[in-house]
């Protein structure tokens, strides 16, 4: 019998299996999925895991559940959340809730049980634990669906699976590959050996945009679909089943991990007590204790800076509310906090020190650059963290370049991309500024002095030349595109301000100098007048004319390298042609937005209408949209690329970008006046087009 529910729990209940949640585990890996328990992207997987250098594999897909009672069996792995005609044996959702850790209270028949996923911070690792609340007892049976492969990938039916081996009772070992390679569950129930391959397996959620992009990074697979076999579908294996009995209050428990002696390595770390414990249900209490200690250090963390830096920024725009004794940025702030987390989820390491990735649970080309992200920590006030990301980057600079990338399988970086470096010279002003660390300046200014100079004499298909722009040779020839040369112009701006601080004023005068020759070339050879337009790029001394988001640099970054006049009329045609709630149109009248542009055009938005009330007030009504649509009070992200439908629907990728989160979160503290935030408004108060 179908339990009754009001119109507001169906609507909560329809909300919450299609919430999307993903947590990180520090490393690069990751666990995500949905409020329906079942994985709609490819990406989706409780168990990502990566390797030293980066490289991501996929290796448990989710948990099959079963529940047995007097009164029958009932399948847990898609309750469904409202009413109305269904198969039998299906279980209900009762709630769904991704924090503290992603939580699901399931009903089936007359028992109510609740599970729980814990992602183990520092390893690649994942706990699953199914706790009985109330009804008679039960028989729990879960079944994991493993695969290895890329997270854009397709699992085929292998024979390099090699089955499970169970060493000791609680411990099972499941080995898949020629070289030893294996994934390992600990369990406190009784494991019961299977062979079996699940197929037809489909992810509705993806975008081809996502799946376009991932394929050009992506190895070929190593077995083409036989003949009528569907090119779009995986399989999955499931190696065995873990059962148990339980009464009221009492758990059953998984642990799944790419590491054969994670307990003893836990145990290592200290980080399961002293002495640790003997149970695995007791293990798994002291991980979420301590999980719990480490997220709210870094909530109060965020809200703290946050608030900090808000209130610097509205003293500067000359708000009273500046003055206000009172916490203007705070936990029921809609956007400090979930992007301050997600910009946090994106670390992991690079040697010894913190770096950041592209995006989670897998980078596409779309997610935009992570140094980007850089001066988000510097808002937040996060100077020992941001030092240390700097540094990061420093000691892999050559010729002047900062990497694009590095190579997943040895983690050697990628050079030619000009745009890193640029990124980082002008977050690194900032940190020095903001913090004044001046003994970090005296270590800095060598390295990216030297950025400046070998752009400056040419570098790697990198050169200013004779125009005064800064050009890169590509298969036409040489090109001085608009963006690089904005953000050209911000980088010369900071290293002169960083060479006098650091009492170099002859040195802060030639970057002034080359600044303002730039700034005549810039305005004289890529302004075209007539048409009252930026062009995308010149070449051979004609200019290429055309609109891109990421000209939108020429009037977000300070200062601009634009004229006020200019600017205005920038931001005015990238809002008629290019702007949408969810980011920016890769072109005009395309479907696809990129939204890792919404920072730096929020903030020549509200530049260009001189903050007047009215403005600040449209970019809240907008940001109010984007958060609807991300899962209102639980924000995971923000994805690198949305699709507008013809119908005027809004798809989301599956990719969560690091850029995106960082600029909108500079750009909510720093320019937008939260704490004068209105209240939420109602979806469809503001037009989805200006």
């Amino acid at each position: 019998m179908l339990r009754a529910m009001a119109n507001g729990e169906i609507a909560r209940a329809r909300t919450a299996l299609a919430t999307e949640w993903l947590v990180a585990n520090g490393l690069g890996g990751s666990a995500s999925g949905t409020g329906s328990g079942v994985p709609r992207r490819r990406t989706q997987a409780l168990l990502n895991a990566a390797t030293p250098h980066g490289r991501l594999t996929t290796l448990l897909l989710f948990l099959e559940e079963r529940l047995i009672d007097v009164r029958g069996s009932w399948d847990l792995g898609e309750p469904l959340g409202v009413p109305g005609p269904r198969a039998a044996g299906l279980a209900t959702l009762e709630s769904f809730r991704v924090a503290p850790v992603p939580a699901w209270r399931i009903r089936a028949g007359d028992a109510v049980l609740e599970k729980r996923v814990l992602v183990v911070h520092g390893h690649s690792a994942v706990a699953i634990s199914y706790r009985h609340l109330s009804g008679p007892a039960v028989r729990l049976t879960v079944g994991p669906r493993i695969v290895k492969r890329a997270p854009f990938a397709l699992q085929r039916e292998t024979n390099e699976a090699r089955g499970a081996a169970q060493g000791v009772p609680g411990r099972v070992r499941i080995e898949w590959g020629t070289e030893g390679e294996a994934v390992t569950l600990w369990h406190n129930g009784m494991f019961l050996p299977a062979w079996l391959w699940r197929r037809g397996l489909e992810y509705p959620w993806d975008l081809d945009e996502d799946l376009a992009a991932a394929r050009e990074m992506a190895p070929k697979p190593k077995r083409r679909p036989a003949r009528g076999e569907a090119a779009e579908q995986e399989e999955a294996l499931v190696p065995g089943w873990i059962e148990g009995a339980l009464a009221t209050g009492q758990s059953l428990h998984v642990v799944v991990a790419s590491e054969d002696d994670l307990f003893r390595r836990l145990a290592a770390e200290e980080r399961l007590g002293s002495p640790p414990p003997r149970s695995l249900a007791a293990c798994i209490a002291e991980l979420e204790r301590e999980r719990d200690e480490r997220d709210k250090a870094l909530q109060r963390a965020i809200l703290r800076g946050a608030d900090y830096t808000a209130r610097q920024a509205a003293a500067a725009h000359n708000s009273p509310l500046s003055r206000s004794r009172e916490a203007q940025v705070g936990a029921a702030d809609r956007w400090a906090l979930p992007l301050g987390q997600a910009l946090h989820a994106a670390l992991t390491r690079r040697g010894q020190h913190p770096a950041l990735m592209a995006a989670l649970p897998a980078a596409t080309p779309d997610a935009g650059h992570p140094l980007r992200a850089l001066a988000a920590f510097v808002s937040l006030r996060e100077f020992d963290l941001t030092r240390d990301l700097i540094r990061g980057v420093v000691e892999f600079l050559d010729e002047g370049l900062a990497p694009q990338s590095f190579d997943a399988s040895d983690g050697t970086p990628r050079y030619g991309d000009p745009e890193p470096s640029l990124w980082l010279v002008a977050a690194a002003e900032l940190y020095v500024r903001r913090s004044n660390d001046l003994e970090f300046l005296r270590e800095l200014m060598l390295p990216l002095e030297s950025v400046m100079h070998f752009y400056r004499a040419g570098t790697r298909n990198l050169r200013v030349g004779g125009t005064g722009l800064l050009e890169s040779l590509g298969p036409s020839g040489w090109r001085a595109r608009a963006d690089h040369n904005a953000l050209w112009y911000h980088a010369l701006a900071a290293m002169a301000q960083l060479a006098r601080l650091g009492g170099r004023r002859e040195s802060g005068a030639l970057y002034l100098a080359w600044a303002r020759e730039l700034h005549l070339a810039y305005n004289e050879r890529l302004w075209d007048e007539a048409a009252g337009e930026l062009a995308v790029a010149a070449e051979d001394g004609a200019r290429i004319a055309g609109l891109e988001p990421s000209q939108i640099l020429a009037a977000s970054l300070h200062p601009s390298v634009l004229t006020p006049e200019r600017g205005r009329r920038l931001v005015a045609r990238v809002t008629s042609e290019l702007f949408t709630p969810f980011g920016l149109r890769r072109e005009a009248t395309s479907p696809l937005v990129l939204s890792s542009w919404l920072g730096p055009y929020y903030s020549a938005y509200v530049r260009v209408h001189a903050r007047d009330a009215a403005a600040l007030s449209r970019v809240h009504d907008w940001l109010e949209l984007l958060r609807e649509s991300l899962g209102g009070e639980h924000v995971p992200g923000v994805p690198a690329i949305f699709r507008l439908d013809d119908d005027g629907g809004t798809r989301a990728g599956g990719v969560y970008s690091t850029a995106a989160a960082g600029e909108l979160l500079r750009t909510w503290i720093e320019d937008l006046d939260p704490f004068a935030a209105p209240a939420a408004r109602a979806l469809g108060a503001a037009p989805l087009l200006v």
